[in-house]
């Protein structure tokens, strides 16, 4: 089935200032780990139609990042929900990003929290010792972000979602960041805390809720609070 060009959502109203400002919001936040950092209103400015309420379409924030991040000369892995023929369409339309194929890594992985699967995030590129650059980027879209001054054991999110709250320390953070994030479980970042051994080798990660992101990249070391 294919998408029609007039059935496809419009990207930024203007692409110069909000692929810019969402590029400099995203290396705030890679800079600055675990800073929950909003989006300029440029960067989402014309992205509400991509979302449309619809599950299978990514919220104005994240479909800004991807916009910024994504063109021809990249590839994508689109998980669950959002590996739509009419997200792909709409990414292919106005980026160019080529799909990864079945079983290949590609750049960026992009999947709603309860998409992700242990098989999925296993599967991420790690890059090698030789040439750490080729590890991937997974961009995930959670129910709950909150940067929080102190950290309890577990929060509860406004909204009524668990949320795992983690203790990040490292490059960029003076001395701890305390993050809340929703939908994620145990085992993810486990995972993700089991990859420090091995660095350079590893993965970025960046959170998108709403408007508003945080990354953690592979130089962050996390624990969980529990």
């Amino acid at each position: 089935m294919t998408t029609a060009l007039a059935d496809l959502p419009p990207g930024m109203t203007d692409p110069v200032a909000g692929t810019q400002g969402a590029f400099r919001t995203l290396l705030d936040a890679m800079a600055r780990p675990g800073r929950v950092r909003a989006l300029p209103d440029a960067a989402t400015a014309g992205l509400q139609a991509a979302a449309d309420d619809r599950r299978d379409r990514p919220g104005p924030g994240l479909a800004a990042l991807l916009l910024t991040l994504l063109d021809a000369e990249t590839q994508v892995q689109l998980l669950g929900t959002l590996d739509s023929p009419g997200t792909r369409a709409w990414l292919r339309f106005h980026t160019g990003v080529r799909a990864a194929t079945v079983g290949g890594t590609a750049a960026f992985t992009v999947v709603r929290a309860d998409d992700l699967s242990p098989a999925a995030w296993q599967a991420i590129d790690l890059g090698t010792d030789e040439a750490p650059q080729r590890g991937g980027t997974l961009i995930v879209e959670v129910p709950h972000l909150q940067a929080l001054s102190a950290a309890p054991v577990r929060a509860a999110a406004a909204d009524g979602c668990a949320a795992t709250v983690l203790t990040l320390r490292g490059p960029g953070i003076a001395d701890a960041h305390h993050l809340a994030v929703g939908g994620l479980p145990d085992a993810f970042w486990a995972h993700r805390q089991q990859l420090r051994p091995l660095y350079p080798r590893g993965f970025e990660l960046v959170l998108v809720r709403g408007h508003h992101l945080a990354a953690i990249p592979r130089t962050t070391r996390l624990t969980i609070d529990a």
